[in-house]
């Protein structure tokens, strides 16, 4: 946690301070405990951001903060008069932005490596290797839950221990030049681009402009500072042609890379295994999440390691030591016989994809049954996205196919017109996730593999949570161990 002043925080923020009645002891030398921007978990010591967002304003709630032993609040509006009780008050004219300006201070005032890794899709498991591969050799702190957005990513900088050594910092957006402002604040050492699909497109219309908007965090960084690419990608491969420092490309198929995995061999829903080769050195990886994309997640996670100094021994060690991420791709082998692969955290085309590729590729004793939700923020080319699910639910041969919210209907209505007569495969619609779980408790048998999956807003994991309950299960924690 970063120990400042509010005289400090003050000038790192361009704010003034103003000590309540009484005010905190030691007065502008009191050394903050903490930070928060919501008042429900705020502890004794935080100081307290009244953040103004879309629907709430927080300065709303500075009393709130306060009565749970908040120290102060850094404040737009208003003085003393109206924060009765605070000890201190730090007015700026924007408190979102002195979050993001105290977190680049803290970023600067410390000897630590920064890795930032955004991508349209497999940040958080990258994200997740990543800090196992730099744990190996030093102090290494990452980025939690969904922390990796203009509020979140201030934040973890502010909470890292003292003694850290690397941040894996995950980079979230969701409009132009996020990435930018996030490459502002934290001042990566490392930079990794994993991939630009189709997703977002409600905000930016065209994968031409997510490119253009991902790209920022090769333009926002030092010279000084190493550029990580998926050669494999085109769009990733040209951005990072135009960056003027060093580069570290990784992939399977193409033909010069840094690091690169070779013999692939996909081994369902236990993960896989294949050769990682760098540098002249060679180890073979066996990978515990499933599907090929994780491959190149754990490929990105070893050229960090390269970056970072790491013999390929050890990177080999971190890679084999992780486990999918709550909602991630975590399977749960209920007392009923049924497995449930809950990877509902999110979705996206290619990642919707991928999902029913692996279904298909796996080997249940029984049914293989996907319960797809809603993919959110695809624009104009939604209708037609949710289509191409349904086509590829009736090519894979799967055998029970359950298309959540109004968007799937669109799924449901693909998969049957292109279904095959020699193998046809089941298909039902539900309004939303709560509608269809009683459907698919009810559906699933002994030896049946459920494989659920939407974006964020549709819920799913209600569905894994009905289907945990049913058999008498709770869920399994998942994570990096």
């Amino acid at each position: 946690m970063a120990r400042l002043s509010l005289a400090a925080i003050a000038s790192a923020v361009h704010g003034e301070l103003k000590l309540g009645e009484p005010p905190p002891e030691g007065g502008a030398g009191h050394l903050v405990g903490g930070y928060s921007i919501d008042s429900r978990t705020a502890g004794a010591g935080d100081l307290f951001f009244a953040i103004v967002g879309p629907r709430l304003d927080g300065h709303e709630f500075v009393k709130e903060a306060v009565g749970k032993g908040a120290v102060g609040a850094v404040v737009a509006t208003g003085g003393p008069g109206r924060y009765p009780g605070a000890g201190a008050l730090i007015r700026v004219q924007d408190t979102t932005r002195a979050l993001q300006d105290l977190g680049a201070h803290v970023r600067r005032m410390r000897p630590l490596k920064v890795v930032g890794i955004t991508g349209s899709a497999g940040k958080t498991t990258a994200k997740e290797l990543a800090a196992a591969v730099a744990a190996e050799r030093f102090r290494t702190m990452k980025s939690e839950g969904n922390l990796n957005n203009t509020y979140g990513l201030p934040l973890t900088l502010l909470r890292l221990p003292e003694d850290s050594e690397v941040a894996v910092l995950e980079m979230g957006m969701s409009t132009k030049g996020e990435i930018a402002r996030l490459a502002e604040i934290a001042d990566p050492d490392i930079g990794v681009l994993l991939c630009v699909l189709r997703v977002h497109l409600e905000h930016f219309g065209s994968l031409e402009k997510i490119a253009e908007a991902k790209g920022e965090l090769f333009r926002g960084m030092r010279r000084d500072a190493v550029a990580v690419y998926n050669a494999d990608d085109p769009w990733t491969a040209k951005l990072a042609r135009s960056f003027k420092g060093p580069r570290l490309a990784y992939g399977i198929h193409a033909r010069k890379v840094d690091v690169a995995g070779e013999a692939i061999a996909i081994e369902g829903l236990s993960g896989s295994s294949f050769a990682l080769r760098a540098g002249g050195q060679r180890e073979t990886v066996r990978l515990h999440l499933p599907g090929r994309h994780n491959v190149y997640n754990a490929l990105a996670a070893a050229t960090v390691g390269c970056a970072l100094g790491l013999d390929l021994w050890a990177i080999r060690r971190a890679l084999e030591s992780v486990r999918p991420a709550a909602m991630r791709g975590v399977l749960h082998r209920l007392p009923n016989g049924v497995e449930v692969l809950d990877d509902s955290y999110n979705s996206n085309p290619a990642a919707m994809a991928k999902a029913i590729e692996l279904l298909a590729d796996a080997r249940p004793g029984g049914r293989r049954i996907l319960v797809a939700g809603d993919m959110l923020e695809l624009g104009p080319y939604e209708r037609r996205a949710h289509e191409e699910v349904g086509e590829q639910v009736a090519d894979a041969g799967l055998d029970l196919f359950v298309a959540v919210g109004p968007r799937s209907r669109g799924a449901a209505d693909a998969a049957l017109a292109r279904m095959k007569p020699q193998g046809p495969v089941e298909v039902r619609h539900f309004a939303d996730a709560d509608a269809a779980a009683p459907f698919v408790v009810e559906a699933c048998g002994p030896g049946d593999l459920v494989l659920v999956k939407g974006s964020r807003g549709m819920r799913m994991e209600r569905v894994v949570q009905a289907l945990l309950r049913a058999a008498g299960a709770t869920a399994a924690g998942g994570g990096a161990h």
